[in-house]
């Protein structure tokens, strides 16, 4: 068999989809691949929300990737909360995963980036430009797409 096909699945990815457009998905999951052996993909929106629902056909094609809808209209962090508690079970019930890569650009989410790196783990952190200096201070890499 394949040695590459034994490589321990060490990257849990979690993809803020009210945050970066679903045109980067590509770009995402390119880095991702390039850091580690991606175990999960996750990409968070609201079922109502238009802007967000593309990332629901971009789940479908691409492999591994579940879209995460939850239910109701957009609610002030609705979506970060969800990510953020989802980022914290991962990495307490996998202790095979051992990098965390974070789309989005929302400072909110540098106190929980700080938490995972305490942890042990490593974070990066996929963003656009606007994302802010907290974000990106907070993050073992932040890659711009």
């Amino acid at each position: 068999m394949n040695k590459k096909n034994h490589k321990k699945r060490n990257t849990a990815v979690f993809i803020d989809s009210e945050n970066i457009s679903s045109k980067k998905a590509s770009d995402i999951m390119r880095e991702a691949k390039k850091r580690g052996v991606v175990d999960r993909v996750n990409a968070y929106g609201i079922q109502k929300d238009k802007s967000t629902q593309s990332w629901a056909k971009v789940a479908r094609e691409t492999e591994g990737m579940k879209d995460i809808r939850l239910y109701g209209g957009p609610g002030k962090n609705k979506v970060d909360q969800k990510i953020k508690k989802d980022m914290m079970n991962v990495v307490k019930s996998d202790s095979n995963i051992d990098i965390v890569v974070l789309a989005a650009s929302d400072h909110g989410y540098a106190p929980d980036v700080e938490k995972l790196r305490a942890m042990g783990k490593r974070v990066i952190v996929i963003g656009e430009e606007k994302a802010p200096a907290s974000l990106r201070n907070a993050s073992s890499e932040f890659v711009q797409v």
